[in-house]
């Protein structure tokens, strides 16, 4: 079984446990409460991963994690609810990884290299194609709701636009695109890569080769800025 723990975020009907921007609970209960949405999102994680998300059943999640169905439905009123905290956390995994490789002013290869490093390591640990594509979905189906509107919660394409945005500054590359258009397009692209392809050397070489042909684009748009700097 894979954990997912270590970031609670809110549903969109409001009733998680901690919702973003709400005052912190306290006490024995607070942390019985927190424990409980835990295990029913591992839980239901591990449903999804052996049946799929449209098969797996309410009622036997909740049994599964010892909990009344009600219980549940106060925790994620939908199964949707489950996928947005998935992909809550791990977006933010990999947004604090993009930081950290952001503070040692890399390369646009390495920079994207390195994203495509954590993408990957999520597609690793998600460990099922069919829940990774179900839980991409939800930017087509529920957008609005996998944005932290407090700004508590890293985001990746966030983060990486802000690093794409120090890259561009450097001289490193120039784009008609908005940086933040652009994070989006790279991240979702390589998403979608991670979607198609099982890990393994497949999906190292497609994965490298878009960030090929990313870095390859950009960087020749760079190469007026160079000329103009060595004359």
């Amino acid at each position: 079984m894979h954990a997912e723990g270590g970031l609670a975020t809110t549903n969109s009907a409001g009733h998680s446990a901690h919702a973003i921007g709400a005052p912190p609970a306290s006490g024995s209960r607070a942390r019985q409460r927190q424990e409980t949405r835990e295990r029913i999102f591992e839980v239901a994680i591990q449903e999804f991963r052996t049946v799929g998300v449209a098969a797996a059943q309410v009622d036997r999640i909740a049994r599964s994690a010892g909990v009344a169905r009600g219980t549940f439905y106060f925790h994620f009123p939908t199964k949707d609810d489950v996928l947005l905290e998935l992909a809550a956390r791990v977006s933010a995994r990999i947004a604090r990884r993009i930081e950290a490789v952001g503070d040692s002013a890399p390369s646009l290869r390495e920079l994207l290299g390195r994203v495509t490093e954590a993408i990957t390591d999520e597609h690793d640990r998600v460990g099922e194609i069919g829940l990774l594509a179900e839980m991409l979905s939800l930017h087509v189906r529920r957008p609005h709701d996998l944005s932290d509107p407090t700004g508590n919660i890293p985001n990746l394409v966030d983060e990486l636009a802000r690093q794409l945005s120090a890259a561009k500054q450097r001289g490193r590359f120039r784009s008609p695109l908005p940086v933040d258009q652009l994070a989006v397009v790279f991240a979702m692209s390589l998403f979608g890569i991670c979607a198609r392809l099982p890990t393994g050397d497949a999906l190292r070489r497609s994965s490298a080769a878009w960030v090929d042909l990313v870095v390859r684009g950009l960087e020749s748009d760079a190469n007026p800025i160079e000329s103009e700097m060595s004359c």
